[in-house]
């Protein structure tokens, strides 16, 4: 899933799926029995910028060669 950092208009622009694709994955976690733990739109987000700014910034054209 991308997400992106507008630095211009300072926001975050979630995919259109985003929120569907949020309550998917917390659906299989109930499903699995997995009660007391769900996953929460802004700290998905968060959490995934911190383990992103964790590694080197790239450039677009970069992502073909990863």
């Amino acid at each position: 899933m991308r997400i992106i950092i507008d630095t211009d208009k300072e926001v975050i622009i979630v995919p259109n799926t985003f929120y569907q694709q949020i309550d998917k994955k917390n659906e299989v976690l109930r499903k699995a029995g997995i009660k007391d733990k769900t996953i929460d739109y802004t700290d998905f987000v968060k959490d995934s910028f911190e383990a992103a700014y964790t590694k080197p910034f790239i450039r677009k054209e970069d992502l073909k060669r990863i």
